[in-house]
């Protein structure tokens, strides 16, 4: 369907081939403007199901599936809770993380303002 639409785009804002070439008007060139802005940004389509099986193979995923079982036995939950558990603590320490992060940002612009009155 992107093919088709980025094609319909590029074919509409095209001159007739017989007639002189004339500069494009500013809707035309708006439309030539994000069909180049979308294509350039398609990249080559990703296998998901091939990165999911390489990740689901990898030593760093089958630590964290040990981690889920090793959390439900003490906890003595199921596998399912632990690791829904576990899963929701990774979010939450990312989400702090970034947050943190977007805030320190914020004070380092604000360390940056020129600090006289107006």
């Amino acid at each position: 369907m992107q093919e088709s639409y980025l094609n319909m785009t590029y074919t509409s804002s095209q001159t007739n081939s017989s007639s002189p070439p004339i500069s494009p008007s500013i809707d035309d060139l708006a439309r030539i403007f994000n069909t180049a802005l979308v294509a350039t940004r398609v990249s080559a389509p990703r296998d998901f199901s091939a990165e999911l099986y390489a990740l689901i193979e990898s030593p760093a995923f089958r630590t964290i599936l040990n981690a889920i079982r090793q959390l439900a036995r003490l906890q003595g939950i199921s596998d399912r809770e632990a690791a829904e558990s576990l899963i929701q603590t990774f979010r939450k320490v990312d989400r702090i993380w970034g947050d943190y992060i977007f805030q320190e940002g914020i004070d380092r612009l604000k360390n940056q303002l020129p600090t006289g009155n107006p």
